[in-house]
């Protein structure tokens, strides 16, 4: 009798990496994460900032493959999730020793979205009966504690 076994491994995060940088240090691995900031074009290159939603790294790769990127993580937008494989670098020699994940494929995009959003009528009333109160109190005080000369 043949038994299968399937193991399932699962995808380190981002903090998993930098948290500890040697046990993943030139390592091709697959990592998920939501782009943030901006795509910074350098070249033929581009870095694309990433976070697991605790921390964020620097992901190198090819400008034709960040250009799949439509919405990078703001106030206005959330940003695309991606699935990446790569290698992670603990200390780039290209980037002045700096930690970064070299990309070499994006494996899955779903896509972000634009963020909408509401207008809290509660605090705009808060606001004005706070604000009419501080005019009565002003009057008041020009009124009745103002030395007459």
């Amino acid at each position: 009798m043949i038994f299968f076994v399937s193991v399932i491994f699962a995808m380190p995060t981002i903090s998993d990496m930098i948290n500890n940088p040697s046990a993943y240090d030139g390592k091709f691995l697959t990592v998920q994460g939501q782009a943030v900031g901006s795509v910074m074009r350098r070249g033929d290159y581009a870095w694309v900032n990433m976070t697991d939603g605790t921390q964020t790294l620097g992901f190198w790769m090819p400008y034709s493959l960040a250009r799949q990127i439509k919405y990078t993580a703001s106030y206005d937008f959330k940003g695309d999730l991606l699935t990446v494989e790569g290698t992670f670098v603990a200390m780039s020699l290209k980037h002045d020793g700096d930690m970064e994940f070299d990309v070499s494929k994006i494996v899955k995009i779903i896509p972000g979205e634009k963020i909408v959003h509401t207008i809290d009528f509660d605090r705009i009333i808060f606001l004005i009966v706070i604000s009419a109160i501080v005019f009565v109190l002003w009057i008041l005080k020009k009124k009745f504690f103002t030395p007459k000369i």
